[in-house]
């Protein structure tokens, strides 16, 4: 099976509200987001998201035309923060892991952002429970910079967080 990739747009709100529906429920301890309040789940503010000018969301998409993974980066706007990027939303449907997806749309990103002005270095965060995405961002050189204790606490538990960067 072959995917392609492409920023996403405005016309895929309705697949980016279901996809966005889909890692929530499967994992949980990796995104902020909960089913009652996620602002990615409502349509309109996802297709007002995707026409910010500068902010860009990748999708890779499957022969048939479903969206199966996705990745965003975001620039910092306050004036003192403008030079860095931050890297959020990263997920891939299950049956679609292990084929090198969210690493293309890291790249990708990673390539977009040398592209904006003034973006010199991206951040990431990702859960402590994830050793995969992390060992993934190692290799795409992120570095580790610190671990936030119980950053995130779902269903009663909680769970750290890593956070990483890497200069563009």
């Amino acid at each position: 099976m072959g995917y392609g990739i492409r920023r996403l747009q405005a016309a895929d709100a309705e697949a980016a509200v279901a996809l966005r529906r889909e890692m929530i429920i499967d994992r949980p301890v990796s995104f902020l987001g909960t089913l009652e309040e996620d602002a990615g789940l409502d349509a309109d503010i996802v297709r007002e998201r995707l026409a910010h000018p500068i902010n860009c969301a990748l999708g890779a998409f499957d022969d048939s035309g479903a969206l199966v993974a996705t990745a965003t980066l975001i620039q910092q706007m306050q004036p003192k923060l403008r030079h860095k990027g931050l890297v959020v939303s990263v997920y891939t449907t299950p049956r679609c892991r292990r084929q090198g997806l969210s690493r293309r749309l890291i790249l990708q990103l990673l390539e977009y952002g040398r592209s904006v002005e003034g973006m010199e270095i991206v951040g990431l965060g990702v859960s402590a429970e994830a050793p995969e995405a992390q060992a993934l961002y190692e290799t795409l050189g992120f570095v580790a910079w610190g671990r936030e204790p119980r950053a995130i606490r779902t269903d009663g538990r909680d769970v750290d967080e890593i956070h990483m960067w890497r200069e563009l």
